[in-house]
């Protein structure tokens, strides 16, 4: 049985490139986004050669918690906290959701806008089917709030 970080880490390219189908002809570039603590790592995927290829890190405030696409596949949101299980930084009260750009021909983050601050550490978030709005779940009071995300895909409140 997969753990989630497998199964996440092994679908991660074909949420931003779903597009990309064995069956194929022309294989198209997919780029992998994963995680350690803060830093969210972007790798190329050489399906051909069956091999990952590391480009830049982007590093956040605190533990990233859970990562979302924006409808369009050209924006990431990222929630990351510094309580989170395993995670030791003080103080315990940074929790945020950071949006990202994805550059559409190199797969590239760049960040996009400011981060919103968040009441606790969340665990969970997800966008709408247009993605006007971002879910944000919390586990201890469990809560989820809504916020809005801006026409230009930036957070808004």
């Amino acid at each position: 049985m997969f753990s989630r970080r497998t199964f996440l880490s092994r679908i991660g390219g074909s949420i931003v490139m779903p597009g990309l189908s064995f069956a194929q002809s022309s294989v198209q570039k997919v780029a992998l986004y994963a995680n350690v603590g803060p830093d969210l790592i972007h790798y190329d995927v050489d399906v051909a050669g069956a091999e990952l290829i590391k480009r830049e890190t982007m590093t956040v405030t605190g533990g990233i918690q859970y990562a979302w696409p924006h409808a369009s596949r050209r924006y990431l949101y990222v929630a990351s906290s510094n309580s989170a299980p395993n995670y030791v930084r003080e103080p315990k009260t940074d929790h945020f959701v950071t949006a990202f750009a994805i550059d559409p021909k190199s797969g590239a983050l760049t960040k996009h806008g400011e981060p919103i601050r968040l009441p606790q550490r969340p665990i969970h978030l997800s966008t709408d089917i247009p993605s006007d709005n971002i879910l944000v779940a919390f586990p201890n009071p469990s809560a989820v709030r809504v916020y809005r995300i801006n026409k230009d895909a930036t957070l808004g409140e």
